[in-house]
């Protein structure tokens, strides 16, 4: 099967990516930005997503924060239909949305060469606490150290 590669405005390719959420479809999307880091990495990491019937706290989620503004970040809280949000790679800064405004879950991350990491496995639920729960000072370094030489 030959993949092509399209490249279109947020804002109209992740409204589609909504819809196909919606009606059941599972859709690969490529990343962008450093926001996910060390987890994923923007232009080369791809991510598997689903309309899950549960959004937990731990899951990454591609989330419209508002009209044609998306994001895809790890749940951080959950409070009645209130959600907080961060990036793996942003040190302090956070957003919120509420459960409906959540297109899809991420299921899996892409690696070129064909590498699927399932982000369902408790091996990397727990390696996804360890990083969220180290103290700022810790992931403050190391995201340095990652934006430096990308070995992660």
């Amino acid at each position: 099967m030959k993949t092509t590669k399209v490249v279109l405005p947020n804002a109209v390719m992740l409204g589609e990516v909504s819809r196909m959420l919606d009606e059941g479809h599972s859709v690969v999307i490529m990343t962008k930005g450093s926001s996910m880091s060390p987890f994923i990495r923007g232009e080369r990491d791809s991510v598997e997503l689903l309309k899950l019937p549960q959004v937990e706290v731990g899951d990454i989620v591609l989330c419209q924060l508002s009209p044609g503004h998306y994001v895809l970040h790890r749940v951080r809280a959950i409070k009645d239909d209130k959600v907080l949000l961060k990036g793996d790679g942003n040190l302090d800064a956070t957003e919120r949305c509420t459960l409906g405004d959540v297109c899809g879950t991420a299921v899996a991350i892409l690696r070129p060469g064909g590498r699927r990491i399932d982000c369902r496995t408790e091996r990397f639920k727990r390696r996804s606490r360890r990083w969220v729960s180290a103290p700022r000072i810790v992931r403050r370094y190391a995201l340095g150290i990652y934006r430096r030489i990308k070995i992660l």
